[in-house]
């Protein structure tokens, strides 16, 4: 059966009951802590020596365990065979080696004595050009003064333009579009002959 309370003790009664809860819950937390630092606090336990285990004996050094003998290092003459071989060998290394050294030489000295004849015949070939060219400008300022001091004008024009008769192709053109020149050249010829007469004949 439920037992009945009033109201203002069924309020005191709550209150009673949440205060008890609350000491009993700090009580059982300040235990639990220190059940826990004691734990920490106490040393762990020693482990006891076991004294059934075997342990095997140590190996002492034997006598017999270590050979001096064959530790040492016999030295062994070298065979004759052996050195005359080696010798040969150093003979045939020093020979190709003074061959190479000569070749090489042999190599740059041609290489010096080719770049010497090409430079020498480029001066020689540069020198000809320039006295070709010179002796051509020579020859072409005394055709250009004998020219200009021989004849009339129109001789030295038609001479020029290689014009020789009225039917000479020289300065005639042919096709659609091209003027007939025949009566320039007849001028050009007519002048020619009258010579010293010509007007202009001596130049401007």
């Amino acid at each position: 059966m439920y037992r009945s309370y009033p109201v203002d003790g069924l309020w005191r009664h709550a209150v009673d009951s949440i205060f008890t809860g609350t000491i009993i819950g700090l009580f059982l937390n300040d235990t639990l802590r220190l059940t826990l630092n004691l734990q920490q606090q106490s040393p762990p336990p020693q482990q006891q020596p076991s004294f059934g285990a075997t342990f095997a004996p140590r190996p002492q050094p034997s006598a017999f365990s270590s050979t001096p003998i064959f530790s040492q290092q016999i030295d062994e003459e070298e065979p004759q065979v052996i050195r005359d071989w080696r010798e040969k060998q150093q003979e045939e290394i020093r020979a190709r080696d003074e061959a190479s050294k000569a070749r090489r030489q042999e190599t740059i000295s041609k290489a010096e004595r080719s770049i010497d004849e090409f430079y020498d015949d480029y001066a020689a070939k540069k020198q000809r050009t320039i006295g070709d060219n010179k002796d051509q400008e020579a020859e072409y300022l005394a055709t250009l003064s004998a020219s200009l001091s021989t004849g009339t004008t129109w001789e030295r024009i038609c001479e020029l333009i290689e014009l020789q008769n009225s039917q000479s192709k020289t300065i005639a053109r042919t096709g659609a579009g091209t003027t007939d020149l025949t009566r320039f050249k007849e001028v050009l010829l007519r002048l020619k002959r009258e010579g010293d007469a010509a007007p202009g004949a001596g130049g401007y």
